[in-house]
């Protein structure tokens, strides 16, 4: 974005770029970052002040479910606290799942507490611009369909056909607008690797909502039997669902925590509400609190001085990262960065996307495209690529790149910089 004039979904089959992401949280970001005239800044600021706005509607939906306003706190400052917490890389991170899941709730709060026609379309519009910005949210989007058809079949049929239509309307005008198909290639067929071999992954990542979980499973049994006449059946719905998606999402390859960024809201929604109708006596209520905040209060001794320490050791090397993105700046031949945002910093090309060509790989891609991108200038310019611990988990990569001829240096603690010096004999 900004950067050089480049196809926002490049051809999958021929290339060493990939974008599986829907189109629109890049001309959100685009916008911004046009204005401010730094794009990866822009991503930051909008992922914080969208993840600032789902914590303001989740205060608003707990009172919209018929909580009052210290549960609607205490919800709130679950899903504030986990995320800051256990997430803390994920906060003002230059990515769009925040913004997707911001105007998803918007949707929901539109039609939560009464449906009408016009309460759906604008609900439908916000869940189908959370789908054009991330597209594999999915517990909410069902959720909210199976609990419509469950209360009115004739609201739950018109949500239904403003989706579709929405939907089909938005990719037609985006696939149209790329000149190419590679958009729903690169979308709905990326080359991912899943597998069974991560489930005990997936599990271990639910540990720490196993207090929620078992804090909420009295809320889920009884109300996901009344959906037809409270919207607490609807969050009910949407916690189960939430947690079958997350387990089966984190079965892929590079999925982390963010798989469950639905279940941490489903069950912030939820305690906010138990708090609110129940535990009127102080004990009751010292030690529901005590067992919500439990993963927090367990591992504060540990976890909290590594996030605190993470900040300060980032702000003690900021001026080598300067030097680093200055130096690679002054290189006048081709760049490859296995951090992305040293290649933009520096005004270079992104050639390389080391993670979804590595997993196009396993499932059998041609390594040709990283061969001709090495071989590609005349045999007196040099092809260097920058690299901060290199990452095993691409060793098949970097087994190719160091097969030609190169050499290295050190340039800070971080980072190295390999220099392709001639062709393979």
């Amino acid at each position: 974005m900004g950067l050089v004039p480049a196809p926002l979904y490049p051809d999958p089959h021929n290339s060493l770029i990939f974008n599986n992401y829907p189109p629109l949280s890049f001309y959100l970001v685009g916008w911004l970052g046009y204005a401010i005239g730094d794009m990866v800044w822009a991503g930051r600021i909008l992922a914080l002040s969208a993840w600032f706005g789902t914590v303001i509607l989740i205060f608003r939906l707990i009172l919209q479910t018929g909580g009052n306003r210290l549960g609607a706190h205490i919800g709130s400052l679950i899903f504030a606290l986990y995320s800051s917490y256990f997430f803390h890389s994920y906060i003002a991170m230059n990515d769009p799942q925040w913004m997707a899941h911001f105007f998803m709730l918007l949707g929901l709060s539109a039609i939560i507490q009464k449906q009408t026609a016009l309460r759906i379309t604008t609900a439908a519009t916000f869940f189908i611009i959370g789908g054009l910005i991330k597209h594999n949210l999915f517990a909410l989007p069902l959720a909210v369909t199976g609990w419509l058809f469950i209360r009115d079949k004739k609201m739950a049929l018109l949500w239904v056909t403003l989706g579709l239509a929405g939907i089909i309307i938005s990719t037609i005008g985006f696939n149209a607008l790329y000149h190419n198909h590679f958009m729903i290639v690169d979308i709905l067929h990326h080359k991912r690797v899943i597998t069974l071999r991560r489930i005990k992954k997936a599990l271990g990542r639910l540990a720490i909502f196993l207090p929620l979980i078992i804090f909420s499973a009295s809320f889920l049994k009884k109300n996901i039997h009344l959906a037809k006449t409270s919207p607490k059946g609807l969050l009910a719905i949407f916690a189960s669902l939430s947690l079958l998606f997350g387990i089966f999402e984190s079965l892929g390859e590079g999925v982390s925590y963010n798989a469950f960024f639905e279940s941490l809201i489903a069950f912030s929604l939820i305690v906010g509400l138990l708090f609110s109708n129940r535990w009127t006596e102080k004990r009751p209520f010292l030690s529901s609190a005590v067992v919500a905040f439990l993963p927090v209060l367990a591992t504060s001794a540990f976890c909290l001085p590594n996030i605190i320490g993470h900040q300060h050791r980032l702000y003690r090397e900021k001026q080598q990262w300067d030097d680093v993105i200055s130096y690679v700046k002054a290189i006048k031949s081709p760049v490859i960065c296995d951090i992305s945002e040293i290649c933009y910093w520096a005004g270079k090309d992104y050639k390389l996307d080391f993670f979804n060509f590595y997993q196009a790989v396993k499932r059998g891609a041609s390594l040709d495209p990283l061969n001709k991108a090495i071989v590609t200038p005349v045999p007196n310019s040099m092809i260097r690529i920058t690299l901060a611990n290199k990452n095993p988990t691409y060793s098949p990569l970097w087994k190719i790149i160091m097969s030609y001829p190169h050499r290295y240096k050190r340039i800070s603690p971080h980072v190295e910089i390999i220099e392709i010096t001639g062709q393979k004999k």
